[in-house]
């Protein structure tokens, strides 16, 4: 059987989602595959996800408090004993029948290490809103995460324990972008082949960790371009350190627009400012000539002026349709 049926292990870092990690258990055992294994790694959860874990007897699980999630996937690939790996964050959950199809795509002779496929994007009450379609950078360079040039999302990647062993573990002082530091290592020595179906599903949710903490999910796309400068072309290198530091702006600048409310008119002034200190030629952009506008005014005025161009623009869209009727 381990021949027709490789063992495959799963790896679910997880900190309280007792909302969710159910949901994420039954995906793996309705797979109907012969022969697999589930680790969870939890991080000392309090919000009930131990109780779910007691009543699944299939489970190898651990519950200790670690440095995040990082730390928590490499000590399920260390207690895995799968020849293919797969890591499913606990918020997730699988598409049916993919198991099957991950060891019919997955072919040392044919040089396919690692394969990935599809997502869709599920929201909090289990809606779909969105298809992501899995894509792959147009060259080698993948470094153009601020234009979206490619999606590989996790949940969708299996590789085999050959690549692990080649490449090493995550990074454990990356705690939001350790898989995209993983693909860039990865892509050094193995070439990545696209599934051309739905894999899992990605749940968006308020408490999601790029959510919630976008600034230092930027901050850390920031170390790995450091991290990899010396392998970019010498003019490629300052074109992705002015990318970046864009990207870093409009993050700071997105950042303030969302604590707005709890934020006095000198705080976002302040906020503002440095995010144009950042890249001062994001000053020519028309978002950030509005928030300058703001900071200069206050929020009070800002708003009764968005409110009248709302009204005007509301207005003149209802008069030129009576004048077209």
């Amino acid at each position: 059987m381990a021949k027709e049926f490789p063992l495959i292990s799963i790896v679910t870092p997880s900190l309280n989602q007792g909302e969710y990690i159910e949901e994420n258990i039954k995906s793996v055992l309705n797979q109907k595959y012969p022969n697999f294994e589930h680790i969870i790694i939890d991080g000392d959860s309090i919000d009930g996800t131990i109780d779910i874990l007691k009543k699944y007897k299939h489970l190898i699980w651990v519950s200790k408090k670690d440095s995040g999630q990082s730390e928590a996937i490499n000590k399920g690939i260390k207690r895995a004993k799968g020849e293919i790996i797969g890591w499913l964050n606990s918020d997730d959950f699988y598409e049916p029948n993919v198991f099957f199809t991950i060891v019919k795509e997955l072919n040392r002779d044919e040089c396919k290490y690692i394969v990935f496929g599809d997502c869709y994007a599920v929201d909090e009450k289990g809606r779909m809103p969105a298809y992501y379609k899995a894509k792959l950078p147009h060259s080698k360079n993948w470094f153009k995460y601020w234009k979206k040039d490619y999606v590989i999302h996790s949940a969708a990647v299996f590789f085999y324990r050959d690549v692990f062993e080649k490449i090493g573990y995550f990074d454990e002082s990356l705690h939001y972008t350790m898989d995209d530091d993983y693909w860039l290592r990865v892509n050094r020595y193995y070439q990545f082949h696209q599934i051309n179906k739905p894999i899992a599903n990605i749940r968006f949710h308020h408490h999601m960790k790029t959510i919630s903490r976008d600034e230092m999910f930027e901050r850390e796309w920031f170390t790995i371009l450091k991290k990899n400068w010396p392998d970019l072309p010498f003019i490629d290198r300052y074109y992705h350190l002015l990318m970046a530091l864009s990207y870093r702006s409009n993050s700071m600048r997105m950042n303030a627009y969302s604590k707005m409310g709890e934020l006095s008119s000198r705080e976002f002034r302040k906020e503002i400012f440095l995010a144009l200190i950042i890249n001062p030629l994001n000053l020519f952009k028309i978002k950030f000539m509005s928030a300058l506008f703001r900071t200069i005014f206050g929020h009070r005025f800002s708003n009764l002026i968005k409110t009248f161009f709302i009204k005007a623009r509301a207005f003149n869209k209802k008069y030129t349709q009576q004048r077209t009727e």
